[in-house]
């Protein structure tokens, strides 16, 4: 069909009713222009989105990923499939997108369609505190989960799997390559480690890089989470060479004596008769175990034999041997001295030609590393929820995008949130507008910082506010090499902000009126001279004296006389605007800054005019202070910006000789300072 012919009935009918995103688009130069979108695309994007480009309709951070994808299509002249991730209303998403490139004559066309996928977010945060374990181990560990899908590897397994990471997250573990020889066992040990119960030592075949079969000793453990199982953690030791020599030593009597040769250094070897005697041991026995050859020669096993080998397991041991069978299992061992070690043990029988047993072989690999190593992961994880569940810092780890990953059980209660109503969010959304912007910028930046401190204002479901001081760290991941992962520690400081806030206060506003104080008035006053300046308006600065108020003191006493001060405050702030600012200079002074003034002399004394009449009035109406009626009058003083002065301290100096012109002349009335 020529592109050029296919008509938006044509797209409608076989996209219409799909569920996934489709977009047709046109190839424009590096970009691309919507030519059709079926529904659920519109709704994502636009309805004006059709003959726009990308780059028109998405942020650079959402198109830049698009945008390489399709040239990558072009350049292959093939289908091109990416996963990709979005938040959306705080919520973790994973998408699949299929391009494919469409040539036609001189034109090139883009059909993308984008599929949302699953997405196990619990399991890898659980993992980010069990990988740093095995980062740098000669085991292979990998993470599979409830479903089977494979989901982490350790560089180790990596390198002896030639794996990429990328193309083998998220599909089935049973269709990899490497596991190919041992799908059957690998689908009942997962079974039966989902139950929750953990299995150890059982072997597996798989299939390396170079295609040669390789075996392993594998131990699974279940990764709990509120009681469930979330994943499987598979810790394999390779034992391919150890296999070898057994399956050699079953085929021929000199393989006995290779084989001593070959694992004398790697493992212990002891040779025991029908009766449980040992008949001979290696030199590394000897040297594991502490006890010469002589005491070992003609005694049993049980002279090594730890706590844990209960009656149950000699006799398991005994019975599968008596059947002509290996036994394998992990025994925990001591030395002659008593320091405890743990075996990976295999038990072979050997048989005469008539299939009788006459001796057996045991091979120890000392395994103590690794079992230390899966002691010290459930020790991380215990200790990891006493801290978090029992501290009172609240705890809370997310990505680099801000995404909440995990919360301390702290966060929950004093948030009033669920456990699962937090995972998934958006950190921001649990602040308040402006730590919303604090931490924003924090996040911009957040891959140049190791380690910082941020105060912030959360926000409870309930609506209440309290304030944090939070100390995040910046992890980042190494196995992919890509992405970071923040964890945050915040402490509750609100008290503390409280009382900072009160001396804030105290410091710039007066104890008796509350009104702002000097200090307030020489911090503030820059500003209002930034705005009068832009915006080409004139500043009044009012110096008001109480007329005769030493006869309150003098005839009522100093208790009236502080609350009449209280209440002239009050009633000079009643009479200004809202963007005027009323100060108290201290004694029975105080001083009013009125803003945005017109140019005009003519208005400006008008509008100036206008509160001073409010004040006379308000004075006038008074106020009763213990059954007596005060109604008091004011001289006031006046300079104004720019007339009078470019500074608070010169407007203040002609305001005041104002002042004192009219308390020389008639108090009880206003002059505007004149230059002389």
């Amino acid at each position: 069909m020529s592109m050029q012919n296919f008509s938006k009935a044509q797209f409608d009918l076989l996209f219409n009713n799909s569920k996934d995103f489709v977009y047709y688009m046109k190839k424009n130069g590096e970009d691309f222009r919507y030519i059709f979108l079926n529904p659920p695309a519109m709704q994502l994007l636009s309805e004006n989105a059709i003959g726009h480009s990308i780059t028109e309709m998405m942020k650079n951070g959402e198109y830049q990923t698009i945008i390489d994808n399709y040239h990558q299509a072009i350049e292959k002249r093939e289908q091109v499939n990416y996963q990709d991730y979005s938040y959306i209303v705080g919520e973790v998403k994973k998408y699949e997108t299929t391009v494919i490139p469409i040539f036609e004559q001189h034109e090139i066309y883009v059909l993308a369609i984008t599929k949302e996928i699953a997405f196990n977010r619990d399991v890898e945060d659980k993992y980010l505190f069990m990988r740093s374990v095995f980062s740098n181990t000669f085991l292979s560990t990998v993470l599979v989960s409830t479903d089977g899908r494979f989901l982490e590897a350790n560089p180790q397994f990596i390198e002896d799997f030639n794996l990429n990471l990328e193309d083998a997250r998220l599909k089935s573990l049973f269709e990899l390559p490497f596991t190919s020889k041992s799908v059957d066992e690998l689908k009942e040990y997962l079974d039966r480690v989902y139950t929750g119960v953990s299995i150890q030592s059982k072997l597996l075949n798989f299939v390396d890089k170079d295609g040669r079969q390789r075996s392993y000793t594998a131990a699974f453990s279940p990764l709990m989470q509120e009681n469930n199982v979330a994943a499987v953690f598979i810790i394999l030791q390779e034992i391919t060479q150890f296999i070898q020599q057994e399956q050699e030593l079953r085929t021929t009597s000199i393989g006995l004596s290779n084989f001593k040769k070959a694992i004398n250094s790697a493992a212990e070897i002891a040779i025991i008769d029908r009766n449980g005697k040992i008949l001979d041991v290696n030199r590394r026995f000897v040297e594991q175990t502490g006890f010469c050859r002589e005491e070992l020669i003609g005694n049993s096993l049980e002279v090594i034999n730890g706590k844990n080998s209960t009656k149950e397991i000699v006799e398991n041991i005994i019975t599968t041997l008596q059947k002509g069978e290996i036994w394998r299992g992990e025994l925990c061992n001591h030395t002659k001295k008593g320091k405890i070690y743990w075996t990976d043990t295999t038990m072979i029988p050997f048989v005469d030609d008539e299939g009788n047993i006459q001796q057996y072989i045991s091979i120890f690999y000392d395994i103590s590393d690794k079992k230390g190593m899966v002691n010290e992961l459930r020790n991380i994880e215990q200790m990891f929820k006493l801290i978090t569940e029992n501290t009172n810092d609240l705890i809370v780890l997310m990505n680099k995008e801000g995404v909440i990953l995990y919360s301390s059980s702290v966060y929950t209660r004093v948030l009033g949130y669920e456990p699962n109503e937090l995972v998934g969010q958006l950190y921001t959304n649990l602040l308040t507008s402006d730590s919303k912007g604090v931490w924003t910028e924090k996040l911009l930046h957040i891959e140049n910082q190791n380690h910082a401190k941020v105060e912030l204002t959360h926000q409870s479901k309930t609506g209440d506010i309290f304030w944090t001081e939070c100390s995040y760290t910046v992890v980042n991941d190494y196995v992919r090499d890509q992405g970071s992962y923040i964890i945050l520690v915040a402490r509750e400081i609100t008290e503390r902000k409280e009382i900072e806030n009160q001396l804030l206060f105290l410091a710039f506003h007066d104890t008796l009126t509350h009104l702002p104080n000097r200090r307030y008035l020489a911090k503030e006053f820059p500003r209002l001279l930034e705005e009068a300046q832009k915006n080409q308006e004139s500043l009044a600065v009012l110096y008001v004296d109480g007329d005769n108020f030493k006869t309150v003191n003098d005839q009522f006493g100093h208790d009236v006389g502080d609350v009449f001060i209280y209440e002239f405050g009050q009633a000079l702030g009643k009479t200004v605007r809202g963007n005027d600012i009323v100060i108290r200079m201290g004694g029975d002074e105080f001083a009013i800054i009125l803003t945005g003034l017109d140019y005009s002399e003519e208005k400006r004394h008008e509008q100036i005019n206008k509160i001073i009449n409010r004040i006379n009035k308000t004075l006038k109406k008074g106020w009763f202070i213990s059954n007596h009626h005060f109604s008091p009058t004011a001289s006031i003083g006046i300079a104004l910006y720019p007339d009078h002065g470019q500074t608070l301290e010169k407007l203040l100096e002609c305001s005041d000789k104002a002042l004192y012109r009219v308390k020389a002349s008639s108090k009880n009335n206003f002059t505007i300072f004149e230059n002389v």
